[in-house]
């Protein structure tokens, strides 16, 4: 009997623990949460956009100005470098995303005067580098708000290369006009203000008009996006001759007196004295004159403009999609910039896409001498990888 109750208790023990081990396994397991990391993994993109951009506006050093209007086949063909990169990072709703173009142009030009040519050179370089938000995020498209700054910095240089031979030749022309003038006045009262004003005429005739007009012209309308560096030459160069005959009237002066002191019988041994004077002036005015003329003229400007913007996508399909952004910013370093982009995409793989459109970069600074109100813009063509 006592066995038959243990076997009868066992097996009920052994259903029970049968019925509570088949209940657990019914029982839905737990399970952790998944972390970021697992759920929206990194996704890169690395793209070359190719901008055919020309630029316009107005470029001024120094209270001069001039006129930009170079359009993207002028570019080409002063083209020296030019290197473009974007990349982007995004996990989830967060976004980095940061691009760099470098521009490098020159150009010669042939001026024929007291300086014959000139040689520019400009370096661009444009960076872009922002975080972003996704507002929006549906199957078709999204919306995203980023911000972040631009930085550009602007490189100028002008070569001046003068002509010795026209510099020399002025240099003595200009000093036998100033040794008559005062030949010609020796029995009147030379003022101050009646030489400097017969003196500002000389200069004027002799060395300024012969530095060339087309110095100014090619500074007020370059073929490449360059301020006018040389804007105040001819106004430094008249300084720099007004002080320099000054400092030598007296000698000038006394060498013609000798003329009426020691009689017209020896004028022409007095004649090849003050000769030798004048020689000797203007190899000295020639001198300086080709270390004016003939000197290399640089600037660095560079400034940050924070910014915000929105970046829009829409997807017509798994192939073909549209995306647009804009974004406003300034009034730390600039007064205004502002910049939109409009494409249409291609996605020829999973990964590998090209994108067509058009795109504009607009800037108003004036700082330290630098007046840089310009807008590039010009269709763009990129092609990247995203992985």
């Amino acid at each position: 009997m006592k066995i038959k109750l243990f076997s009868f208790a066992g097996a009920v023990f052994a259903i029970a623990g049968g019925l509570r081990a088949g209940t657990m396994e019914l029982q839905p397991k737990e399970t952790v949460p998944p972390t970021i990391t697992q759920s929206e993994p990194w996704q890169f993109t690395i793209a070359a956009p190719g901008w055919l951009a020309g630029l316009d506006g107005t470029i001024g050093i120094r209270g001069v100005n001039a006129d930009i209007d170079v359009g993207f086949d002028q570019i080409l063909q002063h083209l020296d470098m030019i290197f473009a990169m974007r990349a982007e990072a995004q996990k989830g709703p967060f976004g980095i995303y940061g691009e760099l173009i470098y521009i490098g142009l020159s150009d010669d030009a042939q001026i024929n005067g007291l300086i014959n040519n000139v040689h520019e050179q400009v370096d661009e370089y444009l960076v872009d580098g922002a975080l972003s938000w996704r507002l929006v995020n549906q199957p078709r498209w999204s919306l995203d708000l980023a911000a972040g700054t631009h930085y550009t910095n602007i490189y100028e240089r002008l070569e001046l290369h003068s002509d010795p031979v026209a510099i020399q030749q002025a240099s003595v022309r200009f000093v036998n006009n100033i040794a008559d003038d005062l030949r010609s006045r020796l029995d009147q009262d030379i003022s101050n203000s009646e030489f400097l004003e017969a003196l500002k005429s000389t200069i004027k005739a002799d060395i300024i008009n012969r530095i060339g007009n087309a110095l100014d012209r090619h500074e007020n309308r370059p073929d490449i996006p360059i301020g006018p560096l040389g804007g105040r030459i001819r106004e430094e160069v008249t300084q720099r001759v007004e002080q320099f005959i000054e400092l030598k009237k007296a000698e000038l002066r006394a060498r013609v007196d000798a003329l009426v002191e020691r009689g017209l019988d020896r004028r022409a041994a007095v004649d090849r004295v003050v000769n030798a004077a004048k020689a000797r002036i203007a190899n000295q005015l020639a001198v300086r004159l080709n270390q004016r003329l003939s000197q290399t003229l640089s600037r660095d400007d560079y400034w940050f403009d924070p910014y915000a913007g929105l970046r829009a996508r829409y997807n017509f399909n798994k192939t073909f999609y549209t995306a647009v952004r804009g974004e406003v910013g300034g009034g730390v370093a600039s007064d205004l910039m502002w910049e939109v982009e409009g494409v249409v995409g291609i996605n020829w793989t999973r990964s590998i896409f090209t994108e067509i459109g058009y795109r504009a970069l607009a800037v108003d600074y004036d700082n330290d001498g630098l007046l840089f109100d310009t807008t590039m813009h010009g269709p763009q063509i990129t092609t990247g990888i995203t992985f």
